[in-house]
């Protein structure tokens, strides 16, 4: 039965969906001491890139190689990232628990969270691809959520949807646990990779 033939679409998201999980345990695993969030991050996104057009190869070794290769600009990229999350957190608990908010606050908090995102969206599969200094990876992210603003809303809109997903109840924490973060960056991976091959074509 073509169901079970290994280059079945079945067998090859059955595949897929093992490297998902053992990649997301990858970076469970490094993200534990928290502190480098960051750098497991960059590898995942170095992995995934790589699996959007199936060119990862073995993920264990590669993994651990980006993870060391990208460890200072992931570390210093999360210390961006995590401060930017939990302003944002602070923020909008206060725009959502307020029951007399003006509307001049709303409107700047959904300026701060429109530059967090266009800081930090792309720049850990910028860090992941090529080879730049920090300040560059942060412009260059700015600078693609502009010039691709109707693809950039488009990849945050989901991602958004599916940490809502996640978070839904503790059973879909759950599985988000299990594979969520992962899910995450492969989506975005997905996107950017697209991107930016259609820039170095350019």
């Amino acid at each position: 039965m073509a169901l079970f033939n290994m280059n079945s679409g079945f067998f090859k998201f059955i595949n897929r969906l093992l490297d998902v999980l053992f990649l997301n345990f990858l970076w469970i695993i490094c993200s534990l001491p928290i502190v480098t969030i960051g750098a497991a991050t960059c590898a995942a996104f170095s992995i995934s890139l790589k699996m959007v057009d199936d060119e990862e190869g073995y993920i264990g070794k590669a993994f651990f190689k980006e993870f060391k290769k990208n460890f200072k600009q992931g570390t210093l990229m999360w210390m961006i990232t995590a401060p930017c999350i939990y302003i944002l957190y602070l923020l909008w608990q206060l725009v959502i628990k307020s029951e007399d908010i003006n509307v001049i606050v709303i409107i700047g908090v959904i300026f701060l969270t429109a530059i967090a995102i266009s800081i930090n969206l792309y720049s850990y599969p910028l860090i992941a691809r090529y080879e730049n200094s920090l300040r560059n990876i942060i412009k260059n992210s700015f600078g693609i959520c502009l010039q691709y603003f109707v693809k950039t809303i488009i990849l945050t809109v989901v991602v958004v949807i599916e940490i809502v997903i996640i978070m839904w109840n503790r059973w879909t924490l759950l599985a988000g646990i299990i594979i969520g973060p992962e899910f995450i960056i492969y989506t975005i991976s997905g996107v950017s990779k697209k991107i930016f091959l259609q820039i170095e074509k350019n």
